[in-house]
């Protein structure tokens, strides 16, 4: 059988590193298959047996994804088509399966003109309604698609998603693990620190970390804030916050920090912090989850069913809520307990997400 592959949308970012990941590991699983799989750049770890990478220059919702795509698409006689998201050729016709990863779009991007936003829904409308299959990964995203796009239940599948295995892929020639590091005094942390990993888009709701951390430090524990995320630091109206609460020499932003850095980072640290208004699989917790770091959390249904008990949770729609359940954390010294993933670890693998993409296929 024929597989076809549209990765044109993979950058330098996370989802993209998930979805090759996952790519990789289906293809691996079934070998019997020939796969054809576009891209606009080389991917290097898809250069592997039975696979064939196309390189179009089409861009991911661009006007030449509607016709000079559809193009390709005709000529290359694609009977199965694999979609990680819903950018597709409206009249594109042949049978597809679209994957879903989240709908936070469609309540929190910033579009241009109302127009746009029209456009965009339109489209996403159309393409996810044509899908043969919808495949989705989470049950809140599922029911998402049924009140927002009046879906059919029997169209949409949930495959359990995957925490890669950031410790394997530490670069073996760091040696890091045979130095003792002090990783306060290379990034110059004076103080216990907790960690904030996510970018700054608005439902990850970072500015209430100001305040809280605020609190936190005028009540009675001296505390800082790590940023481990490259753009968050030229956020303007994070950066006023900080200033307007005079927290600047409480907060850092560490750019480029190696992995193998990180590991120590987040082993180190009293938490990590998750604040999120909305949120899919939980993709972002893959590094403490790896590196065995305590998480405190926003109490959303998504990541609890992952989670359970493990976890602290707060609600992220209150101040108050996330500083008084900080602080019975802190009193009650959870930080000092480890944390025990390892039944997540082995129930959210790459390898059991390909299974179950595979059985939808079928």
């Amino acid at each position: 059988m024929k597989i076809w592959i549209d990765l044109r949308f993979v950058k330098n970012e996370l989802y993209s590193r998930f979805a090759i990941q996952l790519v990789k590991t289906f293809i691996k699983q079934n070998k019997d298959n020939e796969y054809i799989i576009y891209v606009v750049d080389f991917i290097d770890e898809l250069n592997i047996e039975n696979c064939n990478i196309k390189k179009v220059n089409i861009k991911n919702w661009s006007l030449n994804e509607q016709f000079e795509l559809l193009k390709i698409f005709k000529k290359d006689e694609n009977n199965l088509m694999i979609f990680f998201n819903h950018f597709k050729p409206t009249r594109y016709k042949w049978e597809y399966i679209t994957i879903v990863s989240w709908l936070k779009d469609i309540y929190y991007m910033n579009f241009s003109s109302y127009f746009e936003k029209y456009k965009y829904l339109f489209l996403m409308n159309k393409n996810l309604k044509k899908s043969h299959k919808i495949v989705c990964l989470d049950q809140n995203t599922k029911n998402e698609l049924i009140e927002k796009f009046d879906i059919k239940e029997s169209s949409i599948h949930i495959i359990n998603w995957f925490f890669p295995e950031w410790d394997q892929i530490i670069k073996v020639n760091d040696n890091l693990d045979e130095i003792n590091i002090n990783i306060k005094t290379k990034y110059s942390l004076n103080n216990d620190y907790l960690i904030y990993s996510w970018w700054d888009s608005i439902e990850k709701n970072y500015e209430k970390l100001i305040l809280v951390l605020k609190r936190i430090r005028e009540s009675w524990h001296n505390i800082d804030l790590v940023f481990l995320w490259n753009n968050i630091s030229t956020n303007i109206n994070l950066r006023n916050i900080i200033l307007e609460n005079k927290m600047e020499k409480n907060i850092y932003f560490l750019w480029d920090v190696w992995l193998s850095h990180k590991k120590y980072l987040y082993s180190e640290s009293l938490w990590v912090i998750f604040p999120s208004f909305y949120e899919p699989f939980p993709f972002r917790l893959s590094e403490p989850l790896y590196f065995g770091s305590n998480i405190i959390s926003s109490d959303l249904k998504n990541i609890r069913n992952i989670f359970w008990d493990r976890l602290t949770y707060f609600s992220p729609i209150s101040v108050n809520s996330i500083f008084e359940n900080t602080k019975k954390y802190l009193e009650n010294e959870v930080y000092k307990t480890n944390p025990d993933y390892e039944e997540i670890k082995n129930k959210y693998t790459k390898e059991n997400s390909a299974r179950d993409l595979l059985e939808i296929i079928k």
